[in-house]
């Protein structure tokens, strides 16, 4: 299958690019390392739309949002069946803000008002009818900065975990 993975370079987008790459997937890797950037939505769904999967990861205020829809609207009514997982949060089951190590309230805010658009996004497209077939997935404390918490969970252990699940393994 050929995957694209945004925010393939560190975090949860390097735990899934390695272990899908390792089962035989084709990556295509889309990081701001590499020179690349989500917000240009256009150019970055011109990168996806040859693939069979996106792991939207990537945040970038909202354009994880933007490419979600611009990726569903191309591929929406193709005879074959895509596949859309969203990373969100866990922040977003909760109904009031909290503070994000390393991030100031306001940060935390931004992030998770981000998240709460991109899983609006999912469920309102979700309901459409389609070939494209989306996952919801909620990371909760993982280890994937300096700063995060060192009893967490490893971003390698969390793919490892949500593959598994998927039947991806």
């Amino acid at each position: 299958m050929r995957i694209a993975i945004t925010g393939h370079k560190q975090g949860l987008g390097k735990a899934f690019a390695e272990q899908l790459s390792a089962r035989g997937h084709h990556i295509v890797g889309i990081s701001r390392s590499d020179g690349e950037n989500i917000r240009r939505t256009a150019h970055t769904a011109g990168l996806i739309e040859p693939c069979d999967m996106l792991i939207n990861n990537a945040i970038s205020f909202y354009a994880q949002t933007e490419l979600l829809f611009e990726v569903w609207h191309r591929w929406q009514h193709l005879k074959e069946a895509h596949y859309i997982w969203n990373i969100s949060t866990q922040m977003c089951k909760q109904d009031h803000d909290i503070d994000i190590n390393g991030l100031t309230l306001r940060e935390s805010m931004q992030y998770r008002n981000q998240k709460m658009a991109l899983e609006l996004a999912h469920h309102q497209l979700n309901f459409q009818p389609s070939t494209v077939e989306m996952k919801l997935i909620r990371p909760g404390d993982v280890r994937t900065q300096t700063w995060s918490n060192p009893n967490s969970i490893t971003a390698e252990d969390y793919v490892k975990q949500v593959l598994s699940q998927q039947d991806m393994l």
